[in-house]
């Protein structure tokens, strides 16, 4: 793409977060998603851009605000990706791992993904393809284990703690590495394993379009991911091939999901979470903690930016 658009978007997880954080812990779960969403696309509808909206897992959420299929004042064709609030159960109830992300890249970059559930498995750079998805949960701890020369006991894996995830929780901790359990907010689950400071891999089954930001994010960062799409009928066979995909035994890649080195990322946090702090209110504004990273040459950049509300009131 010709303009780094990784600032850009940051501003727009910004507000979110700020959004967020306003109303954060007041138990409303949805006015807080639908509020999130009005000020991501605010800010993202005023990029020079032509851009496509793609992979939004609440499109056909009646009582969700919904994202315009187009947005942008106009310029270059690009995809964007909005998970403006994931964890809003979280964010609502005032419970960590809350966070928003925004994704852009070149225009057909972004693999159209159906809102299905998938399994994943996502290390860091240092492990690189050493996992195989088709191998039991103990055989990659003790790949990544082996790769990253530590004892498998010093292994920590990252999994969201849902009753469908009980017996791949019982496999881990036969093998006897640590685990971290999270109620909601995989992606920073994810992001926490490609760092490799609280987290060393991530198993388990979430949604299929929060792998597609993963995927982006491994082409900033560096990582490696491997998913597998559960397909419980043919209704979600059918779901899938309106995609584009029609091989439902295929085990997708970084590669597959982001077709493109033309992609950059960014994330805002809103309550504290293990990829980033939360958003923090001082007497005239607030403070944001963020990420942004870049596929093209692979620099990312840690932000912690101060709001003064008293000069440009951002609600």
């Amino acid at each position: 793409m010709n303009t780094n658009y990784g600032m850009e978007i940051v501003r727009a997880t910004e507000i979110a977060a700020l959004t967020a954080a306003r109303v954060q812990g007041l138990g409303d779960h949805i006015d807080i998603l639908n509020q999130t969403r009005l000020a991501i696309t605010k800010i993202l509808d005023r990029l020079p851009i032509n851009g496509t909206m793609v992979n939004d897992r609440f499109s056909t959420r009646p009582e969700a605000f919904q994202f315009p299929q187009h947005l942008g004042k106009g310029g270059e064709d690009a995809d964007v990706m909005a998970i403006a609030l994931e964890a809003y159960r979280s964010a609502a109830d005032g419970r960590n791992n809350s966070t928003s992300y925004a994704a852009i890249a070149r225009a057909g970059a972004i693999q159209p993904v159906p809102n299905l559930n998938m399994y994943k498995i996502v290390v860091g750079p240092k492990v690189g393809d050493a996992i195989d998805i088709n191998q039991p949960p103990a055989v990659n701890v003790k790949r990544v284990a082996r790769t990253l020369r530590k004892y498998t006991e010093n292994v920590t894996v990252c999994v969201l703690n849902q009753n469908r995830h009980k017996q791949l929780i019982h496999e881990i901790r036969s093998c006897g590495a640590r685990i971290k359990l999270i109620d909601e907010g995989e992606i920073s689950g994810c992001l926490a394993a490609i760092k490799g400071e609280k987290a060393d891999i991530y198993i388990g089954s979430g949604y299929a379009p929060e792998a597609v930001f993963v995927a982006a994010a491994i082409r900033c960062m560096g990582g490696y991911f491997e998913g597998k799409i559960f397909y419980e009928n043919d209704r979600d066979k059918k779901t899938a091939s309106e995609h584009g995909i029609t091989d439902y035994n295929k085990i997708f890649r970084t590669e597959d999901l982001i077709r493109s080195r033309e992609v950059a990322i960014a994330a805002t946090g809103i309550t504290d979470g293990e990829f980033l702090e939360g958003v923090r209110f001082t007497p005239n504004g607030g403070i944001t903690n963020s990420f942004v990273a870049r596929g093209e040459t692979h620099t990312y950049r840690s932000l912690t930016t101060n709001h003064f509300f008293d000069y440009k009131p951002v609600f």
